[in-house]
């Protein structure tokens, strides 16, 4: 079903084969475009099971990527990209959540972090500990942050 990934994180997806995957994606710039979508259907976007029907985006001016994933083929979901995707035959899928280490990457998460509060549900990713563990670490190892990093931290952590 479509979805984005848990707190708006990229992914990576890699398909062993040995069948071809189509995938469909969105933007993360039509989110809420999208979710309106949803809601006219009736359908809860982040809860329920949902395919949509390629006409109905089209007509709703929500533009989308199509795209064949081959076996052996690696897929970069980029931060809060809503996607769906769809065996065209027996196929495997291995697939990661991953978290640049970047401001955009961190404001995303922290806005669905409190988007699932306000919609009663639990984040799989505790971002507020995460943001502290980042500022941790960067003093303990003497690394700097970057200064979008740092800009999306403040906020964060002043909770």
């Amino acid at each position: 079903p479509g979805h984005q990934e848990n707190n708006n994180f990229c992914s990576v997806n890699i398909n062993v084969g040995p069948g071809d995957c189509v995938w469909y994606g969105v933007d993360n710039q039509y989110w809420g475009k999208f979710h309106a979508f949803c809601e006219k259907r009736r359908m809860q976007f982040l809860t329920d099971s949902w395919w949509p029907v390629l006409e109905d985006l089209e007509t709703a001016e929500i533009p989308f990527y199509r795209f064949v994933q081959k076996a052996g083929d690696l897929v970069w979901v980029n931060t809060g990209c809503i996607h769906w995707v769809q065996a065209e035959g027996f196929c495997n899928n291995v697939a990661w959540n991953v978290g640049p280490m970047t401001g955009h990457q961190l404001k995303m998460a922290f806005e669905r972090f409190q988007w699932n509060k306000v919609q009663g549900r639990k984040s799989f990713v505790p971002v507020i500990q995460l943001s502290w563990n980042i500022l941790q670490n960067s003093l303990l190892l003497n690394r700097p942050l970057s200064s979008d990093l740092v800009r999306e931290l403040k906020p964060i952590l002043a909770q």
